[in-house]
């Protein structure tokens, strides 16, 4: 009977509505293609020919993405829950497949398999990259790189706080806002939220880039490097990351600069109505930031009695590279593969972590990761009291079984996706702790992985082609909490 009945509601579901999918597609890829013009602008200036590469791929993205967008717009407000999970992954494969074309024509000459990759980690906001010679690199390539970086984080803040918790994946409802869909100002609501959260994204932005500047970077690296930062993403112009400056004072910016943005920008944006208390009452804060000062201390420790370092020198170190690693952000000052075994343990953990819910960090994320110490708090009374009544809280608010639920099973996939893309990197002939750290950065949105090969001293151009392809599908995985990427996957998903 209960078969019976699920089979008759999958008949009942309406068909996937695939114009709408295409016309939010085209939309995104019309945007990306406008961006374009930026680098071509700034090549033009410059007197460097990859001006005209920027133009044309710019005319190709347009043409392809407004013939999309006319073409179906008379779906345009005909997004449902099953369209959403479709047209997020859609617009990533397909921003990406255009998106890859500057680096494949341009002075860099990439192969695809390289600019495919480059731009995944790029509008993933990972950070991790294949080209050397970055100090030489063309002005226009590098503001792409950093587009790229930028728009990919807003789009996954946008994603994070708009679309995740609708669709309940991972746990996520407990953070449904307050915009009803009954309501005939659902819209103009959401729109409303989004342009608040753009503004304190560009406000960071600008506040980090001035800082840089005063600091003693040029204003194309502090703009640059500040965008970077905000998206957690961590390309830099230069092939030794923000070692190269050799500044103390920018790694203390910068460091703040990447715990501020691992926290929910929601948040900030209650700050700036309420003040900064807002923060320091959420719970998965509260932990990030306790995460965050016993992994400096340890690191700290260690540098100042197994490294021998300066006590001021070893608390930047520690400071900057588990702000850039718990962040996911994935700047580097130094090559923390050289430091003793402890260090690459400890941030391959920060890796696994991540940041805040609705930021633009990556990992598995503090909200989970609270719920399930809760969680296990709560069993651990429960063995203890059998009789007794425990609930599961969360910012002072019972947690569901539902929520319960979705944060185990993410764990788990979370987890399984790791070690499963490990063992394939493995098998492609990546070496042990490559495939850990490679399949645990690209998961995480990180940067750099771990090892002689693909670690902070390093980039991921040595790995063979297939391993890069790996990475690249993982990149987008993690971006979209796997979930997303997986479900259309599904024969049940495509079920009318």
């Amino acid at each position: 009977m209960a078969s019976t009945q699920v089979s008759d509601n999958f008949r009942k579901a309406p068909a996937i509505d695939l114009p709408a999918v295409f016309f939010f597609v085209g939309t995104v890829l019309c945007g990306f293609g406008a961006a374009m013009l930026l680098p071509a602008l700034i090549d033009a200036i410059d007197g460097n020919l990859d001006y005209r590469v920027f133009v044309t791929c710019s005319a190709i993205a347009i043409f392809v993405g407004l013939s999309m967008a006319l073409a179906f717009r008379a779906h345009r407000n005909m997004l449902g829950i099953r369209e959403v999970m479709l047209t997020a992954p859609a617009a990533w494969l397909t921003i990406v497949a255009f998106c890859a074309l500057p680096f494949v024509f341009s002075s860099f000459r990439l192969s695809y398999t390289d600019a495919v990759f480059e731009t995944m980690s790029g509008i993933s906001a990972t950070g991790s990259t294949v080209i050397i010679g970055l100090d030489t690199a063309p002005a226009g390539l590098l503001l792409w790189r950093w587009l790229l970086i930028w728009f990919g984080g807003f789009g996954f803040i946008t994603l994070a706080v708009l679309v995740l918790p609708f669709l309940r994946i991972g746990g996520l409802q407990l953070f449904v806002l307050d915009l009803s869909v009954q309501s005939a100002k659902f819209v103009p609501r959401m729109i409303d939220l989004v342009i608040k959260l753009g503004l304190i994204y560009v406000g960071i932005t600008a506040v980090g880039a001035f800082a840089f500047r005063l600091e003693g970077m040029s204003v194309f690296d502090a703009i640059g490097h500040s965008m970077a930062a905000v998206a957690t993403g961590g390309f830099s112009s230069h092939d030794a990351s923000i070692g190269w400056f050799n500044s103390p004072a920018i790694e203390w910016t910068a460091s703040l600069l990447m715990v501020v943005s691992a926290l929910p920008f929601v948040l900030h944006l209650e700050a700036l109505r309420r003040g900064p208390q807002v923060l320091f009452r959420d719970e998965q804060v509260r932990l990030f930031l306790s995460i965050i000062a016993l992994a400096i201390a340890s690191l700290f420790l260690w540098r100042v009695v197994a490294g021998d370092a300066p006590l001021i020198d070893a608390a930047r170190e520690a400071t900057f590279n588990v702000a850039s690693i718990i962040s996911t952000t994935g700047f580097t000052s130094q090559d923390f593969d050289k430091w003793g075994g402890f260090p690459p343990l400890l941030l391959l953990v920060m890796m696994l972590v991540g940041g805040c819910t609705g930021s633009t960090a990556g990992g598995i994320k503090m909200f989970r990761l609270r719920v399930l110490i809760e969680t296990l708090r709560v069993q651990t009374h429960r063995q203890i009291y059998p009789h007794g009544t425990f609930v599961v809280n969360y910012n002072g608010q019972p947690v569901t079984d539902a929520v319960r639920a979705g944060v185990a099973l993410y764990f788990f996939v979370y987890l399984t996706t790791f070690f499963t893309f490990a063992m394939l990197l493995a098998f492609c002939g990546v070496p042990f702790e490559a495939s850990l750290g490679g399949s645990a950065t690209a998961l995480g949105g990180v940067g750099p992985g771990l090892g002689p090969i693909i670690g902070p001293c390093c980039t991921f151009a040595p790995l063979p082609d297939a391993a890069k392809w790996l990475l690249a599908i993982e990149m987008l995985a993690g971006r979209l909490e796997i979930l997303i990427l997986v479900i259309p996957l599904t024969r049940t998903f495509w079920r009318t």
